[in-house]
């Protein structure tokens, strides 16, 4: 993480060099728009076709096969009983 960091100012230095100025780029309207029209492509993209997937996945198969089991056995470890693992569902 801190080298991402150490980079990204890194590059915003040299472009400070070479006399691009990022805040201008950034707020210019040309670019708000393609910020703007990016935003709502993405917005569009996850509710039409990833929400429903991406919820079934965390719901039916993290929560239910990964996560509820783990707690379930973590717990019985922690209050001392032996954890059984069944294999059925």
């Amino acid at each position: 993480m801190i080298k991402w960091i150490i980079f990204i100012v890194a590059i915003l230095i040299f472009l400070g060099y070479i006399g691009f100025d990022v805040r201008k780029a950034v707020e210019a309207p040309t670019t708000q728009s393609n910020l703007t029209y990016a935003k709502n492509v993405t917005i569009y993209i996850w509710n039409k076709y990833l929400e429903k997937p991406a919820k079934y996945l965390w719901k039916e198969v993290f929560i239910k096969l990964i996560w509820t089991p783990t707690i379930e056995i973590l717990t019985e470890k922690i209050s001392g009983e032996t954890a059984a693992i069944s294999t059925s569902p």
